[in-house]
């Protein structure tokens, strides 16, 4: 007879049933009985809870359909199924529909009456043992977690593990600070990995600095203070707090998660070494306005609407981006000092933010009392389940409602940038963009050709300077062009762009 010899590993480890020593009893087995093995297939990191994820049984059941081979052999029964009903199910298609012979190893049986039932039998310990080690690995999970432990117990980067704490590794901490704070004001995590690969940065692991990467390590709740599980695939996970040091407040993870989760929506610029990316928008429909290179290199502007549907939804407007930058940069200097003086100082600005902490906080706790209070009295009154449940489902959505204020109001506290800082970021950036005393390097000629713009400066300096300028303008309203041509001695193109500023 030719056999499909088949072992199952869910978890290695070189103490536990090997693949190897699963295959040489099967091989020493079919050797005993004369029979051909023609093929052997090993199932890693998968368990025998269920049969479709297993890929390489499903290649069994095939070949043994089409004929390939003529039966299965596995070492015992729990390496072909941990679930009795799933491997009575199969064993019975195998057997009556493919006309295949299914054998174990170690644990034989005949096909009278007694062997059916030891076969029941034998696969119901399979799943009973399954289920207990199952209720063991819970109990130790809980167990780490009532002490404040990852439930995998492995090293997290960013500390050391000594004596089974975690305790906060200086140098690694301060990679993942900075990595936090550079996403957080903007800076975009390939520009961040290429940096931390540029300076040689210790890594998490052997693929060094990429995206993906970066993203699940700064996605990890863990650098807050605390401790992610999640007990079941598709439940909520249970968030406790760590016996680790935070390397984050809970503002700057706050703030980090708007930022990821603004990003997710596409609100971040879709041209991150451009200042003003986001802040553009068309004048005759109020999309934003995207960035591109023509044919001769130079940067353009277009609204984003006209490029995604057509003259149908907006009939477009269209500049040279650094007519836009250099109008930007003439109303700043302008306006600076005055925005300047009209900015509430640091610590208002702190005060304020902390005021509305308190109060979102405050929000918090009333929501919840008020969701008590309804539920006593519902239950006091005999309120019909029904009534009680939908109103009770309106009242956490008030509760859901004011954490996600604590939330936002936490990262702004975190993420307040001193008026001092705005000050110097844009007058970093008017040297990194190429201005001057005298005058910018993007100018308009007399023939009314506007000079090319310099070479874009790094994606972390345009995320600073984009930052602050944000808290000053709102909004730069990019307006059609009045002239009847665009080479024409009489357009005046300071007119045709409008610049919005913040309410202060």
């Amino acid at each position: 007879m030719k056999v499909i010899i088949y072992t199952r590993q869910s978890k290695h480890r070189d103490e536990s049933v090997t693949h190897e020593l699963q295959e040489n009893a099967c091989q020493s087995f079919a050797k005993s009985r004369g029979w051909e093995v023609v093929q052997v297939l090993n199932e890693r990191g998968i368990s025998g809870k269920t049969i479709a994820k297993r890929t390489e049984f499903q290649t069994a059941l095939k070949m043994i359909k089409d004929k390939e081979a003529e039966g299965l052999l596995v070492w015992r029964w729990s390496r072909f199924a941990r679930n009795t009903l799933d491997g009575l199910i199969t064993l019975k298609s195998i057997e009556e529909e493919a006309k295949g012979q299914v054998h174990c190893a170690l644990e034989q049986i005949d096909r009278s009456a007694m062997g059916k039932f030891s076969l029941t039998m034998m696969l119901g310990m399979a799943e009973l043992e399954s289920n207990v080690k199952g209720e063991q690995w819970n109990e130790a999970l809980m167990l780490r977690l009532s002490k404040g432990l990852p439930p995998s117990g492995k090293v997290q980067f960013g500390y050391d593990k000594v004596a089974g704490q975690y305790i906060k590794n200086p140098e690694e901490a301060a990679i993942l600070k900075e990595a936090y704070e550079r996403y957080t004001s903007g800076e975009g995590v390939r520009s961040i990995c290429e940096d931390f690969s540029a300076r040689s940065l210790p890594a998490p692991g052997p693929r060094g600095w990429y995206s993906g990467g970066m993203f699940d390590l700064l996605d990890k709740v863990f650098y807050s203070g605390k401790i992610s599980w999640v007990p079941k695939k598709g439940e909520e996970p249970i968030i406790v707090d760590g016996a680790h040091e935070a390397i984050l407040s809970a503002g700057e993870w706050s703030a980090y998660r708007k930022s990821r989760k603004d990003r997710k929506m596409n609100v971040r610029p879709k041209n991150p070494r451009w200042m003003l990316s986001g802040l553009v928008v068309c004048g005759l429909c109020g999309s934003k306005m995207l960035s591109h290179s023509d044919s001769r290199g130079r940067r353009q502007l277009m609204c984003a609407k006209y490029n995604a549907e057509g003259k149908g939804a907006c009939k477009g407007v269209f500049r040279r981006q650094s007519i836009v930058t250099t109008r930007v940069w003439f109303w700043l200097g302008a306006h600076l000092d005055e925005w300047a003086s009209a900015m509430p100082s640091n610590e208002e600005a702190r005060k304020a933010a902390e005021k509305a902490l308190a109060d979102s906080q405050a929000a918090v706790e009333t929501a919840h009392a008020d969701y008590s209070r309804y539920a006593d009295w519902a239950y006091e009154h005999g309120i019909l389940a029904a009534v009680s449940a939908s109103k009770l489902a309106e009242k956490a959505e008030t509760i859901k409602d004011a954490e996600s204020a604590v939330e936002s109001a936490q990262a702004h506290l975190a993420s307040l940038v001193p008026v001092a800082d705005v000050h110097e970021r844009i007058l970093e950036g008017s040297k990194l963009m190429g201005f001057s005393d005298e005058r910018p390097k993007m100018w308009q000629r007399p023939d009314g050709e506007w000079e090319d713009a310099p070479e874009e400066v790094s994606e972390q300096a345009t995320a600073r300077l984009r930052e602050a300028l944000s808290l000053i303008i709102d909004t730069v309203v990019v307006l059609p062009s009045t002239a009847k041509s665009p080479r024409d001695p009489d357009r005046n193109h300071a007119e045709e762009v409008k610049i919005i500023p913040r309410k202060l």
